[in-house]
């Protein structure tokens, strides 16, 4: 009988609980998918990064054609291509390439488009009102035999 009485005088508690906790789990849930997408951002940008780097390991560098190339994945990916910076070992025209066993050297970084949450924001750390920068880097040892 306790109970039975317990159940029927909530007196509208079970509302207020309710509307406590809904915003708070709705937040959570766009936090979650909005942190999901930049980080499938991020590993895919870590997976073009070791695609770059294998064919500089090979090529002791990066030349121009292959930075286009790059870009261009980069811009499908979703950057925003007046953010995307490419440095490294990325040759000019005539500059000789990485020989073997130095280490060829590639960072990317971008801003994603459709991607600038303050929630995102807040939770990997950046400052309110500054852009979420991606950036990737790594090195690798040419392979490369200069003769």
């Amino acid at each position: 009988h306790y109970m039975d009485r317990l159940l029927r005088n909530e007196s509208g508690w079970t509302i207020i609980e309710t509307l406590i906790t809904l915003p708070l789990l709705v937040f959570l849930i766009f936090a979650a998918v909005e942190y999901w997408c930049i980080f499938t951002i991020y590993q895919h940008a870590e997976s073009i990064k070791y695609n770059a780097l294998a064919r500089m390991e090979v090529q002791g560098g990066l030349y121009p054609s292959d930075k286009q190339l790059l870009v261009e994945r980069l811009i499908e990916l979703g950057a925003d291509p007046a953010t995307i910076q490419i440095d490294g070992d990325v040759f000019e025209e005539g500059e000789p390439p990485v020989p073997w066993p130095e280490e060829v050297r590639l960072n990317i970084q971008f801003v994603p488009k459709h991607f600038d949450s303050f929630v995102v924001r807040t939770l990997i750390g950046g400052r309110p009102g500054d852009p979420i920068r991606i950036g990737v880097k790594g090195s690798a040892v040419s392979q490369k035999i200069v003769e």
